[in-house]
């Protein structure tokens, strides 16, 4: 069972993020869960009921609280039992001790996995899975494959390197990168080996792909280049105080500068 919970203000951007999600809610395994935040109980009730309309799960649960909408997210998350959380831009947040510095993203706050639907992407047809390079990237596969199967779509294993490595060649062509990098039998290439076949098992195809760079600008460039509908990063890899400030902040550039819908996977989920 794939438990959506999915956040509806009225607004342009949360009716995108209904109709974006709608594909998936095709299948009998999905539980759906409209979320509110409004003081009014008639107004809420009215607009739950236009955007289950857009759905397809035969039953449609409504749950209203009046509360701040980023609050209203967070506690709900919090106290249901949900595996994807699913919302639009929302305005921004500041801390409540500091205006002049943000809080963190909504996706690094929520427990669960959360979808941010931005940009003109229709539905899931092709995905960019970024990989870290660890193990959590079949992790990121498996909720990955939970959601593409239901469309039909394909997936793409992305890792990038910061420099090209010396056993390359430095006459290595970049169509030639993933085929080199493969054939180097690294631990980041077994995991995802791993990933492509997490998909498979799910009956989603997919492939590998290396490029050579900045982490933000070759995902940014292949996104544009590449037609894709959905970003996965992972947010579970971080074990240090360190580690956790730099991935929060890998996770939020990738968020504002994502032309299509980032889908942030928590292991908590997988």
């Amino acid at each position: 069972m794939l438990k959506l919970l999915i956040y509806i203000d009225g607004s342009v951007a949360s009716q995108q993020a209904v109709e974006y999600i709608a594909p998936i809610t095709r299948e009998p395994d999905v539980a759906v869960t409209l979320l509110t935040a409004l003081e009014d109980a008639t107004r809420a009730a009215d607009l739950f009921g236009r955007m289950a309309s857009k759905l397809y799960a035969p039953a449609i649960r409504h749950v209203n609280r009046s509360e701040a909408a980023d609050s209203a997210l967070l506690n709900e998350a919090q106290a249901g039992d949900y595996d994807l959380a699913v919302f639009g831009p929302m305005r921004e947040r500041w801390s409540r001790w500091m205006r002049l510095r943000a809080r963190p993203s909504l996706s690094a706050e929520l427990a669960i996995s959360s979808l941010l639907v931005r940009g003109t992407a229709q539905q899931i047809d092709r995905v960019l899975i970024c990989a870290g390079g660890d193990a959590s990237v079949i992790e990121d596969a498996r909720l990955t494959a939970r959601l593409a199967r239901r469309t039909g779509a394909t997936a793409t294993i992305m890792h990038v390197l910061s420099q090209m490595p010396m056993i390359f060649g430095v006459r290595t062509p970049q169509e030639r990168v993933t085929e080199a990098f493969a054939a180097t039998g690294s631990p980041e290439i077994v995991n995802m080996n791993a990933a492509i076949e997490t998909l498979r098992d799910s009956g989603v195809s997919g492939e590998i792909k290396v490029r050579i760079g900045l982490v933000i600008e070759e995902i940014v460039a292949e996104l544009q280049q590449g037609q894709y509908d959905l970003l996965v990063v992972g947010a579970h890899r971080s074990q240090t105080l360190v580690e956790r400030l730099l991935l929060e902040d890998v996770t939020t550039d990738i968020l504002g500068q994502s032309p299509v819908p980032v889908l942030v996977v928590k292991a908590v989920n997988v």
